[in-house]
């Protein structure tokens, strides 16, 4: 899975880039980007090669977990697997993928426990239908 976080103005740069003809990118590769806040307030992004990517990312069982990180607040990696019925190890994987994705965030909590939080409340999804050119 290949994916890019940024700010807002490195998208912003990015695109001008493209748009200028600075930069080449396959007019048909669909484009999923995750809107998040960091601790300083700053709007960050999130880009997937394909949509294909973004989706097993954010697939039914996945999105469980992150439902579970928000309602019931686990203060480990353990308690939220107990809670989802899972294997630590694969919720820890998980975990760490949607971490890179910006979309979780992972803190130390007691110990070397790491506290799952949400770092994402929205995902948006563009795709160029009718691409240029």
């Amino acid at each position: 899975m290949t994916h890019r976080i940024g700010t807002f103005d490195e998208f912003s740069a990015y695109t001008l880039a493209v748009a200028r003809g600075d930069r080449k990118v396959d007019p048909q590769e669909p484009k999923v980007w995750i809107e998040r806040t960091n601790g300083s307030g700053t709007p960050d992004a999130v880009r997937f090669r394909s949509l294909e990517a973004g989706v097993k990312l954010l697939s039914a069982r996945n999105r469980d977990l992150l439902r579970l990180i928000a309602t019931r607040q686990p203060q480990s990696v353990s308690e939220l697997a107990t809670m989802a019925n899972r294997a630590p190890q694969n919720v820890q994987r998980t975990l760490r993928r949607l971490s890179t994705a910006g979309i979780v965030r992972l803190t130390r909590s007691e110990g070397r426990a790491l506290r799952p939080e949400l770092a994402a409340r929205k995902v948006h999804i563009e795709i160029d239908l009718i691409p240029d050119g």
